[in-house]
């Protein structure tokens, strides 16, 4: 009888920590500190990516995506309407949430160095460089948005994203 008590008491422990922790998990409204709500409607979502040359004289190219199926490609001076399904967005979502996006901080093009003083301390010096060739990435959905920006050296896994939603658009835009 009383290792039949003791196991009934260690599951009933076991299921009551299992079950907190579900409460203290269901509690929680977003994706860490800063990100996003962890529940919301695909059809509130907009992706919006813009690559600037650097050059003023050249016109920037644009990809905006929304979670009702639409979506645009600005390029050439040019706005191209086309259809992005469902399980698209909800892939190119993944791929955002697997590199960790909302953990990025938001400028990646700024690079920092560093360089000893006289009286040998450390000093930080910061060079951004706002004519130079820049990528942006934004997500927004239900008054929450994230946008990432980086040049030359782009966090691990974005401009490959970057790559693919501008390619699949070309093609989608052209298939219309």
């Amino acid at each position: 009888m009383r290792i039949l008590r003791r196991s009934f008491l260690a599951s009933l422990l076991v299921f009551g920590t299992c079950f907190m922790g579900t409460v203290s998990m269901a509690t929680e409204l977003s994706l860490g500190e800063g990100g996003p709500p962890l529940t919301y409607r695909l059809d509130e979502v907009s992706v919006r990516l813009t690559r600037h040359s650097g050059n003023p004289a050249l016109p920037i190219r644009r990809v905006i995506l929304s979670g009702t199926g639409g979506a645009t490609l600005e390029r050439d001076g040019e706005r191209m309407q086309f259809s992005y399904g469902n399980r698209e967005l909800l892939a190119l979502l993944n791929a955002l949430y697997k590199i960790r996006f909302f953990d990025l901080p938001s400028q990646y093009n700024t690079r920092y160095s560093v360089f000893l003083k006289d009286d040998g301390t450390v000093g930080t010096e910061a060079l951004r460089m706002p004519d130079s060739a820049s990528t942006s990435i934004c997500f927004a959905v239900s008054g929450y948005e994230k946008c990432v920006t980086y040049g030359r050296n782009s966090p691990l896994g974005l401009e490959g994203i970057a790559k693919q939603v501008f390619s699949d658009a070309g093609r989608l835009a052209s298939d219309r």
